[in-house]
């Protein structure tokens, strides 16, 4: 940018002259009115010459000003490229140190991290060696209590097998007493039995010989009451009979008309009939079958 710019500079300073020039050969022609051929001559190749060099120093001021911009533009593309290459050797020593740095704090974080390992391992070997020897006591520990409750275990199935025999021993001792008792009770309840028996078979002996003899009783008044028809049959009578020898009731369970007509007049008429004051005789009198016959013909 900057060389093209001075190009165009230097252009423009060379129509500049080149205008000079060409003015100043126009005022050298119109000034000398009556010169000769010769000096019209000698001042044109004076100015001609005068043009030549002087293009020829402007060109050489243009190649100059264009070589010292050129050495300009090299010093500050030197500069520039110095400047590139010291902000990237600043750039490579500040990434270097920050490389360095990272790996120091890298190093640093490692060993860090590496005495926190072996630490952490540390301690966790040691809880595991406290965690074992703990579980060794206990599982020790454990063993002593087990084989401490299996002694206490077997001396209590001991005492308890020995109770079991001792109260086998006293149960089989009182089965056999209860038996024995037992067998004594049973003699003694078939012996009162049989006593019983005995009495209550006098006493029914007795009893029945006091119904058989109420129910004589009970016959011959009835038959002293009787009328009886002029000729045979009979009739067939269940009677009950209350406390005294009252009728409560008389049932006419077979026979003829007539006969357990005037039978039951008869019964009512011997009122009250002989009873026993015994309750045992009683009771086989107050519910009885009496019966009424008549055999011969009037």
């Amino acid at each position: 940018m900057k060389l093209n710019k001075a190009i165009i500079i230097s252009i423009v300073a060379h129509i500049f002259l080149i205008a000079l020039l060409a003015l100043n050969f126009h005022f050298s022609k119109i000034k000398p009115k009556a010169s000769n051929n010769q000096r019209q001559m000698n001042a044109m190749a004076v100015n001609a010459a005068s043009v030549k060099n002087l293009l020829k120093n402007i060109k050489q001021k243009n190649i100059n000003i264009k070589n010292k911009e050129i050495e300009r533009l090299r010093k500050i593309n030197k500069q520039k490229d110095d400047l590139k290459k010291k902000k990237f050797e600043q750039e490579k020593k500040a990434e270097d140190k920050k490389r360095r740095k990272e790996k120091e704090e890298y190093e640093q974080q490692k060993k860090k991290k590496t005495a926190s390992n072996n630490k952490k391992k540390r301690i966790a070997d040691e809880k595991a060696r406290n965690k074992k020897i703990a579980l060794e006591k206990k599982n020790k520990e454990d063993q002593r209590k087990a084989a401490e409750a299996e002694k206490k275990l077997k001396a209590k199935e001991k005492a308890e097998a020995e109770k079991k025999r001792k109260k086998k021993l006293e149960d089989e001792k009182k089965r056999k007493e209860a038996e024995a008792q037992a067998a004594i009770e049973r003699d003694m309840e078939l012996q009162m039995a049989a006593e019983t028996e005995e009495l209550n078979v006098a006493h029914r002996q007795q009893v029945m010989t006091e119904v058989v003899k109420y129910r004589l009783l009970i016959e011959n008044k009835i038959q002293r009451n009787w009328i009886a028809p002029e000729k045979k049959g009979f009739c067939n009578f269940r009677m009950k009979l209350a406390p005294g020898g009252l009728v409560l009731n008389v049932i006419n369970v077979s026979g003829d008309q007539l006969h357990c007509e005037t039978g039951q007049r008869a019964i009512y008429k011997a009122e009250p009939l002989p009873v026993s004051s015994d309750p045992d005789v009683f009771a086989e009198l107050k519910d009885s079958y009496f019966q009424l016959e008549n055999l011969d013909d009037e």
